[in-house]
């Protein structure tokens, strides 16, 4: 009897470690609330408050790749009754973060006007602090986790131990496991899981981006202060607003 437990019992821990996932995409829908850092109220009722896309996360191990979707490169959200038309541009169509967990290195490809560079660091240890609270996205079993970012807002972020790869959408990461659902700000920026994909990763798009100037994180701070203004860049997110 005691052998036939032993034996169950390792059956059912060997199909839980053959269902936990270490490679594969992860589709989030990515919302921004456009309007919380607009102080201009004729601005705002020219653009719309929310700004949503579709971002991805491909993952390989230790490895990932975060950047927009191959068909959300020329997707624009634009407003204006008059024949104006607003565009948002939310970064450039071509900016990449790639994150390795073994080497603890980030390498960014970042787009500042025509230009593109890449800036290389080392990733940024994010004081996480853990929670009982858990929920399920998408069919995994998800567990909370809370820090600050660079701007000292609150983060939550909902990761999956089921998935391996202690990564998530842009610079965030250091979990045991993916992140699903990422809300910063008291959802200034959400990041939700919509669609993940576990089968058919080209493992070889999980590659640092080489198509650019390479310059220190110092350097290209620089530049987007000589072109934006002194603290630019410095943290949070840049919204460019065009008006054609």
């Amino acid at each position: 009897m005691k052998t036939l437990l032993f034996t169950l019992s390792t059956v059912i821990v060997l199909q839980s470690v053959s269902a936990q996932v270490k490679e594969g995409t992860i589709i989030y829908k990515r919302k921004i609330d456009v309007h919380r850092r607009m102080t201009d109220e004729n601005m705002k009722a020219m653009v719309p408050r929310f700004d949503s896309s579709k971002v991805q996360l491909l993952f390989s191990g230790n490895e990932s790749i975060f950047k927009k979707l191959p068909e959300e490169n020329d997707i624009r959200d634009h407003a204006g009754d008059d024949g104006n038309r607003i565009v948002i541009n939310m970064g450039g169509p071509d900016n990449e973060t790639y994150k390795n967990f073994t080497t603890e290195k980030i390498i960014e490809l970042r787009e500042l006007g025509p230009k593109k560079y890449i800036v290389e660091d080392t990733l940024r240890k994010q004081n996480w602090k853990m929670n009982d609270e858990t929920k399920t996205i998408n069919g995994y079993n998800c567990k909370k986790a809370t820090t600050k970012n660079r701007e000292s807002k609150d983060v939550i972020a909902w990761y999956s131990e089921d998935i391996l790869c202690p990564s998530g959408p842009e610079q965030y990461g250091g979990l045991p496991g993916a992140i699903l659902e990422l809300n910063v700000n008291d959802e200034e920026i959400v990041f939700s899981a919509i669609d993940i994909r576990t089968k058919d990763l080209d493992k070889t798009l999980v590659r640092a981006p080489t198509n650019g100037k390479k310059v220190s994180n110092k350097e290209f701070q620089k530049m987007i202060e000589e072109q934006f203004g002194p603290g630019a860049g410095s943290g949070g997110r840049m919204i460019r607003i065009i008006r054609d």
